[in-house]
């Protein structure tokens, strides 16, 4: 084969492996030799590679060898109380996933690790990790009854019928209610500071942050807006630990909490609402309830500003928001939507001059106008 037709071989097979798109031989039909199966094993190991994290980050291992690394396979199968072969591998599976570095003098973080995978770290993922494991994992194992029947699967996945299963799943006592508190907190802070300056919201002097939890996402806004007071409403049961979360700089005292709940009790006044991760967890008619609260406590001029990981409108991109719809669909019922697909949701209660900002990290920002 001469170089050019080598070097044409060689880009398509780059463009299967990016796109999955087909190299096809002289008859027009893709063939092992030109269409190797590596894109498919590697979707058939995805599974493989969470578990990998999840059993790691379950065993802190990232927290030990922050605290003593680099450390060798024997030091650490004792330390965390495993077998050295089975520790062994699981180290090496970390190294070939960027999570660990693997040198003679044994294994230590990677700057990747470190930043998001130390239990205590100020962007630790730690507990969404934990969560995805725990209540996430179970969940999946039963994605085919999902799609054929449409329903949520707690009753499969958790022996648990019913809207109980939120509780079930996240609040079930103090311990779980906290982790997942800690997971929305490091899922949302990793990206607070990209959406708080999506937009330039300088103009408004109050803001309500609706299931803000921990307030993550209501601090970053009060470093960003030093003239910018904000309340975080969300249940009793999660306002009265989120002192917890409290930073010690002068933003804190920007930021109030007020226990209820959005679909029953009276909103805050405030000139820009705020829903983050919310109304994923929403199948349409529970949306417009919601939006139809806020649009009547939203005077004319007013914002609203959403936080979520948008759907291209093929929707058929980004993976991590179709990944992340199945999950809300196996949950809640909920799902992920396009920006256009929000634009009519909110038009629908008066809300115009509906924009999007793509900002580069995990998750995405829409503002809009009360007409």
């Amino acid at each position: 084969m001469d170089t050019a037709k080598q070097k044409a071989l060689e880009v398509a097979r780059r463009m299967h492996q990016k796109h999955g798109k087909a190299v096809e031989d002289r008859d027009g039909k893709p063939t092992v030799q030109n269409l190797p199966p590596t894109a498919i094993v590697e979707l058939i190991d995805g599974f493989k590679v969470s578990k990998a994290l999840f059993t790691a980050c379950k065993m802190k291992v990232f927290d030990l060898l922050g605290n003593e690394g680099p450390l060798s396979t024997a030091d650490v199968a004792r330390k965390i109380g495993a077998s050295e072969g089975g520790t062994g591998q699981l180290l090496d599976a970390c190294a070939g996933l960027g999570l660990l570095d693997k040198t003679e003098g044994g294994y230590s973080n990677t700057p990747l690790a470190t930043l998001y995978l130390l239990s205590d770290g100020e962007y630790s993922l730690h507990s969404f990790i934990m969560t995805q494991d725990e209540v996430a994992w179970p969940f999946f194992s039963y994605l085919d009854f999902a799609v054929r029947e449409g329903t949520v699967q707690a009753q499969r996945a958790l022996g648990t019928a019913g809207e109980d299963h939120y509780q079930e799943s996240f609040y079930k006592n103090r311990e779980k209610k906290l982790q997942f508190m800690r997971a929305m907190h490091g899922h949302t802070k990793v990206a607070a500071r990209h959406v708080a300056t999506a937009f330039d919201l300088s103009g408004f002097t109050s803001a309500c942050d609706l299931g803000g939890s921990t307030g993550a996402l209501a601090y970053e806004l009060a470093r960003q807006y030093p003239g910018l007071k904000v309340t975080v409403f969300d249940l009793p049961e999660v306002i009265e630990d989120a002192v917890l979360f409290k930073p010690h700089g002068p933003e804190a005292g920007q930021v109030s909490f007020v226990p209820g709940d959005f679909f029953r009790d009276t909103l805050p006044e405030a000139d820009l609402y705020i829903l983050s991760k919310i109304l994923h967890n929403w199948p349409d008619d529970k949306v417009h309830q919601l939006l139809s609260r806020i649009s009547r406590s939203c005077k004319p001029g007013g914002g609203l500003l959403l936080v979520e990981i948008l759907l291209d409108e093929d929707k058929c991109r980004p993976l991590p928001a179709l990944l992340m719809s199945l999950n809300m669909m196996l949950l809640f019922q909920g799902r992920l939507r396009s920006l256009s697909e929000y634009r009519i949701l909110l038009q629908a209660h008066g809300f115009t001059d509906v924009r999007a900002v793509r900002t580069g990290s995990i998750l995405d920002a829409v503002l809009a106008t009360r007409a």
